[in-house]
């Protein structure tokens, strides 16, 4: 058999290099703290709202059996102090006068909706007696604030749109 040998000419490739600062060991860990403390305030919110999903009605009678129900499913990510927290913080909106007045009706808890091709899922609406939707949106925190208040416009538009009848929205800082 014969082989056939062909020479190719040697291509060079030109890459070019750019220098990364991927920053000093300070740096990461600094950043490092900053999503911990991030994810910290994640689970607390996260927990907050579970606990307010789990009450059933809200009535003072009902916070050990849901605070029992949140620590089943977030109790290994909080500390003590975050659980005393978040007990108190429910605590106090149950006795506030205005919480009660607003969920004086039908309430639906994490409600999912459907509007625009997007699912979302709401906190808390309630068919008040005086025949007005109420929209509660519940945050554990006043950072982002602006968004707070147009995810509950969306929520308020969505909920006007579907039931053609009155809608109130509401933030509500726990």
């Amino acid at each position: 058999s014969t082989k056939t040998i062909t020479k190719q000419k040697n291509k060079t490739l030109n890459f070019e290099y750019k220098d990364i600062y991927y920053g000093t060991q300070s740096d990461i860990l600094e950043l490092e703290k900053e999503e911990s403390k991030d994810l910290k305030s994640q689970n607390f919110g996260l927990a907050l709202h579970y606990m307010l999903e789990m009450i059933g009605s809200f009535e003072l009678k009902n916070i050990q059996d849901a605070k029992d129900m949140m620590l089943n499913k977030y109790g290994h990510l909080l500390e003590e102090g975050e659980i005393a927290d978040i007990q108190n913080r429910v605590i106090t909106l149950l006795k506030g006068n205005n919480f009660k007045k607003l969920t004086d009706g039908q309430c639906y808890k994490e409600k999912a909706i459907r509007y625009n091709n997007n699912l979302r899922y709401i906190d808390l609406l309630v068919k008040h007696k005086s025949g007005i939707w109420n929209v509660i949106d519940y945050k554990s925190s006043l950072a982002y604030s602006e968004h707070h208040l147009k995810q509950v416009d969306y929520y308020v538009k969505a909920i006007k749109e579907i039931t053609g009848e009155d809608v109130a929205g509401y933030v509500c800082y726990i």
